[in-house]
């Protein structure tokens, strides 16, 4: 079993590409997504005549339609959504909550079909599957759409344990609590009880394919936030603690899958260990994520009856 993992796209096209790009260039026949396949933000554009003004990253702009092509991309590729609008549906959305989500779930749709129809045209000859999963950002449409796409290559596995060259994978893509109120949070003790509703599927060949990493490891430190939710110093650098989930982590000890993949704290890129209560060192590996660069962080993983070998990737 040789597998490519990736987590945390957010959106971006440049990320997005690579990952499909993925499997022939290193030679995969498995891609693994774990999780947050939406951006974050929405930029209106407004036309004017034959030009276009937006608000880019606090500077206002007025462009022409040349220089716009441009922007766009630049956009796509640090996974941020736009939409081009006339005067009536700009005042229409301008301080209206409703509206405003209503077009930001259109883009992300739009964009997020787009990357699974490439997915499939490029995977399919090549017999290679990709399998994936929303995150704790990413609204509950973004796991209806991927059901609508469910085909022999693009595998939908949040919540559910499939198949993958005779290792049962489990996927789960919510998160615990966190200080932003993401659309898919939940508390401990129910994540615990969805995860041990898969636990009656799984065998000695599993592996963990959980948003979420395992608390108190190397790969769920944070930067520390105050009430308002500013970052805090301490001795001079920045203080950062756990903030994964011990739900997780307590699955993981009972069950002691091959390894588990994991994704949501993008600064805390590694691999890290946990003893499993049949003594076994499970690897939990996080990839990291540097989406906002349009460079796309994985991790080649090769499994025979054990873990063989990872590799860490950038692109």
């Amino acid at each position: 079993m040789r597998l490519f993992f990736a987590s945390d796209l957010h959106g971006s096209e440049a990320v997005s590409n690579k990952l499909v790009n993925a499997a022939r260039f290193y030679n995969v026949k498995n891609i693994v997504i774990g999780g947050d396949l939406a951006g974050k933000v929405l930029i209106p554009i407004l036309k004017e005549g034959s030009k276009y003004r937006l608000n880019l990253y606090g500077d206002q702009k007025l462009v022409k339609e040349g220089e716009l092509k441009d922007i766009e991309k630049e956009l796509s590729d640090s996974g941020e959504y736009f939409r081009v609008m006339e005067r009536g549906e700009y005042d229409e959305a301008v301080g209206n909550k409703a509206k405003i989500e209503k077009l930001f779930k259109e883009e992300m749709l739009k964009r997020l079909s787009s990357f699974i129809e490439r997915a499939e045209e490029k995977l399919k000859p090549m017999e290679a599957r990709l399998y994936i999963m929303p995150g704790n950002d990413d609204y509950e449409e973004v796991g209806k759409l991927l059901e609508e796409h469910s085909s022999d290559v693009i595998i939908p596995i949040d919540q559910k344990v499939v198949n993958a060259e005779g290792y049962d994978l489990l996927g789960y893509g919510y998160s615990n609590i966190t200080p932003w109120h993401t659309p898919r949070e939940k508390d401990e003790d129910t994540i615990y009880k969805d995860l041990e509703k898969l636990a009656g599927s799984i065998g000695s060949k599993s592996i963990f394919a959980i948003h979420v990493p395992p608390y108190g490891t190397k790969i769920d430190k944070a930067p520390r936030l105050d009430e308002e939710m500013r970052q805090v110093m301490g001795l001079g650098n920045m203080d950062y603690v756990p903030v994964g989930s011990k739900s997780v982590r307590r699955f993981i000890e009972e069950h002691a899958p091959i390894v588990g993949l994991h994704g949501h704290v993008h600064e805390a890129s590694g691999i890290d260990y946990i003893k499993a209560k049949n003594g076994n060192e499970v690897p939990v590996i996080n990839p990291g994520s540097a989406y906002s660069s349009g460079i796309l962080n994985g991790a080649i993983i090769e499994i025979s009856n054990k873990l063989e070998k990872y590799v860490f990737t950038k692109g």
